[in-house]
């Protein structure tokens, strides 16, 4: 019985057990109520080009501005903008604010938006979408995996300008615009988008919306209504409205910044952008191994309520809430050591905020700790809604790297707040953060202008623990897995990834991409961390859904020693699952197939061994995710697939191996198996007694097996048939009846094993078939699967049928992989996991990212395992952007109210008739804002109104006045778009004439310009009289026709998406058959008659894209208007000429033209004032190509002191040591680069060196060390242009060339010619830009003003050009200019004079600084110290390196180095402010036909780095060509201008020049080259010198050149020969007409006259070498440098090609040759020679002797040439005199 007592105890017990079941209970509410909130992942786009976290910190940290002007491509009315002006209360529209550099670009489709929505979508919606994409792919998670999840999104928003822009866009009016620009939709579009289910929350509290976000996504978590959050804020000003409103209130700075905190604050600066965080539970993200970049510890909002004002803060309400927060966070003020606060830059709310921080984290602090102020707004500006969100990434940010960023434009803390009232500083500069025995932690604040405070604390977050254990060992070469919507975005995607090589393991980089991120589409797998280095492509495709994967288990035949043995020692799960296999099988077998190559290859091992394998290889790929559908194998192999299939045990699967094995290896050797080349039904036909078909193993390819005897018969019938035969070379005769003495033993071992069902599908070797049930589970089909067919081949076509779309071979090579290829078609892939010459592991995930890419699922996560790998920062998905932004209508008015008519066209605005002229005047206003699809017309690197534009506008005219035909437009000026404002169009169509015709142009002018010039940029005719093309497009793509790139064809045009409309091209003969269609967002193709974008198609199609330009149309009739897509037919009907037909894609016609002729492209220039910049480059020597490996043994030897006639035999290379060492520089200048003229000369002459490379070795060269060296280098270099493939020029130690010999043809392959080894590596040259300051006027260094500047070459065209420029611009007093002629040189008084009324003390001094006496004399007589050299001077005496001679070399060489050396001499202990000489780019560039000039440029360089290294002031500046017309430019032909134009680099004009000049002298680099304009990424025509292939892009070489060498030379030959006579000769004639064409500068080969003899068309020495390098190079002949003097016009010249090219030289050449002899006669005229043709004519004529006497001449050719080696100097110029006339006479 139970006592009173005892129930009370019972009940006090039950009552404690309560009470602590409830302070449990309470304790975990409570927990789960605070715990911080993790933030895991940060994204974020700000102005400043901030598109990441980590772009932002660096702009942060670097203390940048990104405040900037107005963005020019919303279409906005910038003028307007600026012209606001001041309004009564004084208060200006700010001009400048934070802008996102492209707000309207976006993919569109990559999220699975159409073009239409996109462009209703508020860019709010777009930039939101992108950024939480990236956000979530930076926390390691895979995007897709959220999808269904509860994750919430709460974003802060403040506004949705967008509707105004669409609600004035007609043409955008869709009904997607409600949900498009809805507030609501900023949330519920991301959870739509990405299929999150959690809450989707838009918060609106305007300044302070992202901070309130996450508050409130801190809630929802801690309740557990969500997951995982995205959090952020985001703002785009759409429209100006904003800012006009703003400003008029007196709320913006004028000058668009926000000076927080400061004296000097007058206002905040708007700004845009967009900031994501994911946020989740810590406890959450420790579980997931989420990284925890920082913890929310509290937040709070509240309200300012009644306070003194709606918009005006509440000191009260911030100091309110930030106790609030800290209270919810447990924290006290003392606690937290910075905030980022809210500082806007007004001079009201600034002192309010500073004053309630006093109040709080001001009070009760250290003095020496106190709270550090700053904000980000100082840098980026008030970004509004997404401002709180970029303050939490700045202190997240900030407490990671432990560093607090200053904040800018404080000039004094405002005077508004006592300061001293608590412990608050103000940070005015970068400020390491405070150590402290805790963590770091900040406070954000953000206050809306509704009064909506909110405030957050974070704290800095403790590091992950690591994984326990010993560490991983580096698992070599991984998988990089990367995925993409396109292939261009794949492409991005890898081009982001080998910078991740350098700083990240190459694990750990996999690892990451394998588990956080999505997989798509467009697949490609790199492999890192192999022996190679950097990444290297191992597979990449484009999946298909639905692959069926069959894997395949090879037979006998495939092993190797050593296979598996890599596997094993790498991957756990291949070692364990080889290792169970062995178990059961025992004996040697491991031994065996590890290390007994000879013991394996008896079928009593094979066997065993390739079944032990193939399970183990099975059991990897399985533990990566590798599920067959269907599984095979081949003889032994089907014994592996059973087993994996799960029809016996492992223990039964070895025991039926074994006995396999044993009993065939215990029958006697003998017979033979050969693989004949036929079909089975063949084969069967021819057996005998004891001969079988052991296999088919495809369509033509069968086994017999059998008696030896027998079998090799058959084979041989087959051999002497021409088949192919091939002994097998095996033990014994396989699946034959020789194997019938082992079966019976065999069944008696089978029947004793247990079979089950294959759980997997199996093909049967026997049948051919997919096995049933009861077929593979009896003993007696494993007996006759030893006996009978093998049936590979049918099993092969059965899971083809079977739908089976992959194959995967296991086994340790790819035997079967090659036979299964036969019995299918293209479509499925077939791979093999080992191939025996690589490495397994590779091997095995080539195999596997060969699939992945094809679309079979392979685990990639797994392959990590056990790797150690973990998850690091890796690029995130490389986003396609298109431009998606509302067409804004244009403001016409009711231009009817004034008397006008409107155009009814998208390109015109209003039509008058004027009075009494019986035209009518069109008129319309273009700019990049009402039109912005033009700007994606770009030529040149500007955006140019299209050709097609003008022939549009004509047919519209045309339309207006009762015209239907264009009878022809020609084209003159491009109309070039200004990047701001507008031109004013205007198209005059005249009054009729007798036939009713009209003129028409059309021409443009600068809108509000004080220039009214009106230029004309087409003119033509208008008629009537349609006419419609024939154009049959019933069959399409036409019959016969060969399809082509259309990537190729719009490449080089350098057009945006609008205008790259081509989608498939074909040509047939003379037709190029097109298909065009506009891009999705140029969708208004109704409004036009044919849209200029595709009409610019038409051009695209005709000819190459780029090079060429519309000229003129003729006979254009439109049919139909409005198509958004056709077909076109272009055929050639002359050089440039065209006839166009154009159908929709119903076949019917839309435009036909009798006419289009195309001709050279106009080249263009900004419509501003000024001059764009030039381009500084340096020189950089960086890590040569790797070159190809050669096959062969390369032949080198080093040339004797006897000269090139020392070698009897010709090796490949011959190597020449210079160097010129010694105290008289100069004389060793001089004296080296004539021997080396001289040894260059002899080269060339002879025709056995004509396959060797003369290579010349220096040492110190390069650096400066070898001055003499160096002019060599520059010497050679213009050899080498003129002769490819002769020279090679190298800089090494002496050491280092042995080395470098094997290797120069792999490293020459590259186009290289110019190494230099450093250290053992082998080094290019490449030109790199400058990185130059923009104030290099204001950077370049002040000389002493009481020093003269001393300028060489000073009364010349650039020296007094530079002059004016010193003193006007530079603030020269003093200046002495230096000429051989010095006052008597033209000009020179004058400008002393100029100079003088400037305020300069000149004086003009004749000197040759050649001759050191003088200079010193020169020097010694400066009344004032030199404070600058500048040296200028020089000479030209151009001519091809084989007519140089040692005098002409001097002759340019003396002013260069000589004079410079001198003045370098004389002036070493001045204290010099500067020492620039003047070199040229033709040093380095390796000018052609300017050898001894380059000689002495390059000398120049190597003296400025000579002077540098000794510590001397030194610059040499090797210009571009200058537009100049006196000085060393003076001196060009017009040919020579059209090279240099046609190069991509124009001549600098004098402002560029003079600008290069001061931002050169503001450099510290001794060598720079300045040139001409070089726009980043622009492309050349042709392949790209190697020097420049870091500034200029080639286009993409065609295919059909692709090989060169000789395989070029026997495609053109076989075209030759299958041409018909009658066209041969013309093909080659049209050939060196265009090459002739190009060297000259036409723009068409029918320029070329192909009768008019070479000199008459203009070709001189250095043209005739470019001739020569561009035949030899198209023709894949070597061609002397003579040719075009050899043979006089282009038909002549063409002949002797097409003779070489077919091998069709007569068989009796005398006749020929005297006939020959015979024209050279004719070709010259009658004359006195000067010295130069001499000096040409002789050596060319002992050349053409020297070869002469190598063949067997008859004997009157003989005595001939004998009698010219015996005459003398003058007998020869007599015959010249006589019989060849006088070159400067011609």
């Amino acid at each position: 019985m139970t006592t009173p007592s005892e129930k009370v105890v019972e009940a006090l017990r039950a009552s404690l057990k309560e009470a602590e079941h409830l302070r449990r209970q309470n304790h975990k509410l409570v927990a789960a109520a605070t715990e911080p909130i993790a933030i895991v992942a940060m994204g974020c786009r700000y102005p400043g080009g901030v598109n990441s976290p980590e772009d932002l910190w660096e702009l942060l940290a670097a203390g940048k501005d990104a405040i900037s002007g107005f963005p020019t491509d919303r279409g906005w009315d910038l003028a307007a903008l600026r012209e606001a002006g001041t309004d009564q209360r004084g208060n200006t529209v700010s001009q400048e604010g934070g802008f996102l550099d492209s707000a309207a670009g976006f993919d569109a489709g990559f999220f699975g938006i159409s073009p239409r929505e996109a462009v209703t979508m508020d860019p709010q919606q777009r930039l939101l979408l992108e950024t939480s994409w990236e956000a979530i792919e930076r926390a390691g998670i895979d995007p897709v995996s959220l999808r269904g999840s509860g994750t919430g999104v709460f974003v802060g928003t403040n506004g949705q300008d967008y509707a105004y822009l669409l609600v004035r866009s007609l043409a955008d009016a869709t009904g997607d615009i409600g949900t498009g620009i809805a507030a609501s939709a900023l949330s519920g579009r991301l959870s739509y988008t990405l299929g999150l289910e959690g809450p989707a929350v838009t918060v609106d509290t305007a300044c302070s919306s992202s901070l309130v976000a996450l508050h409130t996504a801190a809630h929802a978590l801690r309740a557990g209504e969500c997951s995982l959050a995205l959090v952020g804020g985001v703002n785009v000003m759409s429209s100006p409205g904003s800012l006009i409103e703003f400003s008029r209130q007196g709320g913006l700075a004028p000058d668009g910044r926000c000076k927080a905190y400061s004296d000097a604050a007058d206002g905040t600066g708007w700004s845009e952008g967009v900031g994501v965080l994911v946020v989740e539970r810590l406890s959450d993200a420790r579980r997931d191994g989420h990284p925890v970049l920082a913890l929310v510890k509290g937040s709070a909002v509240n309200q300012d309520g009644s306070s003194n004002g709606f918009t005006a803060p509440s000191g009260r309400a911030q100091q309110r809430v930030i106790r609030q927060a800290l209270a919810a966070a447990g924290l006290s003020a003392q606690d937290v050591d910075a905030v980022e606060g809210h500082g806007t830059g007004t001079p009201l709310g600034d002192p309010i905020e500073a004053r309630a921080l006093l109040a709080t984290y001001g009070q009760g602090r250290d003095p020496g700790r106190p709270l550090l102020l700053g904000t980000v707004k100082s840098n980026i500006g008030h970004a509004q809604a997404a401002a709180g969100v970029a303050g939490v990434i700045k202190a997240v940010m900030a407490m990671r790297h432990g560093v607090l960023p200053g904040t800018l434009h404080v000039d004094a803390p405002s005077s508004h707040v006592d300061w001293s009232a608590g412990a608050v500083e103000l940070l005015t500069g970068p400020r390491a953060w405070p150590d402290a025995d805790r963590p770091r932690r900040a406070g954000v604040s953000s206050f809306g202008i509704s009064g909506t405070n909110a405030h957050v604390i974070l704290e800095q977050a403790e590091p992950a623990e690591e994984p326990a254990g010993a560490p991983a060992a580096p698992p070599g070469v991984v998988p990089w897995v990367v995925s993409a919507k396109s292939e261009e975005a794949l492409t991005a995607q890898i081009e982001r990834l080998p910078a991740q090589a350098a700083s990240q393991a190459p694990a750990d980089v996999g690892f990451s991409l394998a588990t956080g991120r999505s997989v798509f589409e467009h697949r490609a797998v790199l492999l890192a961390g192999g022996p190679d280095g950097g990444p290297t492509e191992a597979a990449r495709g484009r999946a298909s859904t639905g692959r069926s994967l069959a894997v395949l288990f090879s037979g006998q035949g495939a092993q190797r020693v050593g296979m598996g043995r890599e596997l094993y020692g790498r991957f756990p799960v291949f070692a364990e699952a080889l290792d169970a296999v062995l178990g059961h099988l025992g004996g040697d077998v491991r031994e065996v197939m590890f290390g007994d190559a000879e013991r394996l290859n008896g079928t009593g091992f094979t066997q065993p061994a390739l079944f032990a394998v193939e399970v183990a290889l099975f059991r990897l790929v399985e533990s990566w995710g590798v599920r067959p559908d269907f599984v095979a194998g081949h003889s032994i192999g089907e014994v592996a697939a059973a087993y994996v299939a799960g029809v016996f045990s492992l223990e039964d699967a070895c025991r039926l191996v074994g006995a396999r094995a044993r009993l065939m290896g215990a029958l006697p050797a003998g017979g033979a198996m050969v693989a004949v080349q036929a079909g089975e039904g063949e084969v069967a036909g021819r057996l005998v007694e004891g001969v079988s078909i052991a296999a088919v193993n495809g369509p033509e390819s069968v086994v017999i097996a059998g008696d030896e005897a027998d079998v090799l018969r058959i084979a041989e019938r087959f051999g002497a048939e021409g088949r192919k035969t091939q002994r097998l070379a095996v033990s014994h005769a396989f699946h034959s009846a020789l194997m019938d003495p082992m079966l019976e033993e065999l069944r008696r071992v089978v029947e004793g094993i247990s079979f089950r069902p294959p759980r997997i599908p199996l093909v049967s070797n026997v049948t051919g078939e997919l096995a049933d049930d009861g077929l593979v589970c009896s003993a007696e089909y494993w007996v006759r699967h030893v006996r009978e067919t093998v049936r590979f081949a049918d099993g092969i076509r059965a899971l083809a049928s079977e739908g089976v779309s992959a194959f995967l071979e296991l086994g340790p090579d790819g035997v079967l992989t090659a036979m299964a290829q036969h019995s299918l078609d293209d479509g499925p892939v077939a791979v093999a996991a080992l191939r025996k010459d690589r490495p397994e592991t590779a091997a095995l995930l080539t195999a596997l990212a060969q699939l992945h890419v094809t679309g079979v699922e392979v685990d990639w996560a797994a392959w990590f395992a056990g790797t150690g790998a973990r998850r690091v920062d890796i690029p995130t998905y490389a986003f396609q952007h298109e431009r998606y932004w509302p067409k804004p209508a244009t403001p016409a008015g009711d231009v009817a109210a004034v008397g006008l008519m409107p155009a009814e066209h998208p390109l015109l605005g209003a039509a008058v008739s004027p009075a009494g002229s019986g035209g009518m005047l069109f008129t319309s206003r273009l700019s990049a804002q009402t039109h912005p699809w033009l700007l994606d017309h770009v030529v040149d690197g500007m955006p140019v109104f299209p050709a097609a534009g003008f022939l549009e506008l004509a047919i519209r005219v045309g339309d207006q006045v009762g015209c239907d035909r264009v009878d022809e437009l020609t084209f003159g000026e491009p109309l070039v778009l200004p990047e701001e404002g507008a031109v004013l169009l205007q198209v005059w169509a005249g009054a009729p004439d007798a036939a009713g015709a009209r003129k028409v142009s059309v021409h443009s002018q600068i809108a509000d310009s004080a220039d009214q010039t009106w230029t004309e940029h087409a003119s033509g005719v208008l008629n009537s009289g349609e006419r419609t093309a024939e154009f049959d497009t019933s069959v399409w793509p036409p019959s016969g026709a060969v399809a082509v790139d259309p990537e190729d064809l719009a490449e080089g045009t350098g057009h945006g998406p609008v205008f790259r409309t081509l989608r498939a091209a074909w040509t047939r003969g003379a037709e190029t058959f097109a298909e065009a269609a506009l891009p999705g967002r140029a969708d208004d193709a109704g409004a036009f008659g044919l849209h200029p974008a595709l009409l610019e198609a038409v051009t695209q199609a005709a000819g190459p894209a780029g090079d060429l330009a519309q000229a003129s149309w003729a006979g254009v009739s439109l049919h139909a208007s409005g198509a958004p897509a056709v077909r076109i037919r272009v055929t050639k009907t002359g050089d440039d000429a065209f006839s166009v037909a154009v159908a929709d894609i119903a076949g019917a016609p839309v435009l036909s033209a009798d006419s289009l002729v195309l001709g050279a492209r106009t080249a263009v220039s900004a419509r501003r004032d000024g001059a764009e910049r030039g381009t500084l480059l340096r020189l950089e020597w960086v890590a040569a190509p790797e070159g190809r490996p050669d096959s062969g043994e390369v032949r080198s030897a080093t040339l004797g002191v006897d000269g090139p006639a020392s070698l009897t035999d010709v090796p490949d290379l011959v190597v020449v040591p210079v160097s010129g060492a010694g105290d008289d520089v100069p004389g060793a200048v001089h004296e080296l680069t004539a021997r080396v003229l001289e040894l260059i000369q002899e080269w060339l002459a002879g025709e056995r060196f004509a396959d060797s490379r003369l290579v010349f070795v220096t040492n110190g060269a390069v650096s400066g060390g070898d001055p003499a060296g160096a002019a060599v280098w520059g010497l050679v270099g213009s050899a080498q242009s003129e002769h490819p493939d002769r020279f090679v020029l190298v800089d090494a130690e002496d050491g280092d060339v042995p080395a470098l010999l094997p290797a120069l043809p792999g490293l020459l392959a590259s186009g290289d010619a110019q190494f230099a080894v450093r250290d053992g590596a082998v080094c290019v040259a490449r030109l790199a830009r400058l990185n130059e300051r923009a104030d290099a006027r204001a950077a370049a260094p002040e000389w002493n003003a009481d020093g003269t500047v001393l300028i060489t070459g000073g009364t010349g065209g650039l020296g007094g050009v530079l002059a004016r420029h010193l003193v006007a611009e530079r603030g020269v007093r003093h200046l002495t200019l230096v000429s051989r002629r010095g006052t008597a040189a033209p000009g020179a008084a004058e400008l002393r004079a100029e100079l003088t009324a400037l305020g300069a003390d000149v004086v003009v001094e004749a000197c040759d600084v050649a001759d050191r006496a003088a200079a010193a004399r020169l020097l010694a007589a400066l009344e004032r110290p030199p404070a600058a050299v500048i040296h200028t001077a020089g000479v030209l005496d151009d001519g091809v390196v084989t007519s140089l001679t040692a005098e002409r070399l001097s002759g340019v060489l003396r002013p260069k180095v000589d004079a410079a050396w001198h003045l370098h001499e004389l002036t070493r202990e001045t204290d010099l402010g500067a020492f620039v000489v003047f070199s040229s780019a033709s040093g380095v560039m390796g000018g052609a036909g300017q050898g001894n000039y380059a000689a002495g440029n390059v000398f120049l360089d190597a003296l400025a780095r000579h002077r540098a290294a000794l510590g001397l002031p030194a610059q040499s500046l090797a210009w571009g060509a200058w537009a100049q017309a006196d000085g060393m430019t003076g001196t060009l032909s017009e040919a020579d201008t059209r090279r240099i134009a046609a190069s991509g680099v124009p001549p600098l004009s004098v402002e560029q020049g003079l600008a290069l000049f001061d931002a050169a002298t503001a450099s510290d680099e001794a060598y720079v080259v300045p040139i001409g304009p070089v726009a980043p990424g622009s492309r050349a025509r042709g392949e790209v010198p190697p020097l420049l292939r870091g500034l200029v892009k080639g286009v993409r070489r065609t295919a059909a050149s692709s090989a060169g060498g000789a395989e070029a030379v026997a495609t053109l030959g076989r075209r030759l020969r299958e041409a018909r006579p009658d066209e041969r000769v013309r093909l080659v004639v049209d050939l060196v007409g265009a090459e002739a064409a190009a060297v000259l500068g036409h723009a068409s080969a029918k320029a070329v006259d192909a009768r008019k003899e070479f000199r008459d068309l203009g070709f001189d020495s250095l043209t005739a070498v470019e001739l020569r390098n561009r035949l030899s190079a198209v023709t894949g002949l070597r061609l002397s440098a003579t040719l075009v003097f050899d043979y006089p016009n282009p038909t002549a010249l063409a002949e002797h090609l097409f003779s070489q090219l077919v091998d069709e030289a007569p068989a009796d050449a005398g006749p020929a040759l005297l006939a020959e002899l015979e024209r050279i006669d004719s070709v010259l005229a009658a004359g006195e020679p000067d010295d130069r043709t001499r000096a040409a004519v002789s050596s060319r004529l002992f050349q053409m002797l020297e070869k002469w006497r190598g063949t067997e001449a008859a004997d009157a050719g003989t005595e001939v040439a004998e009698r010219i080696e015996a005459a003398g100097t003058d007998e020869i110029f007599a015959f010249i005199d006589n019989e060849l006339g006088r070159h400067s006479d011609r």
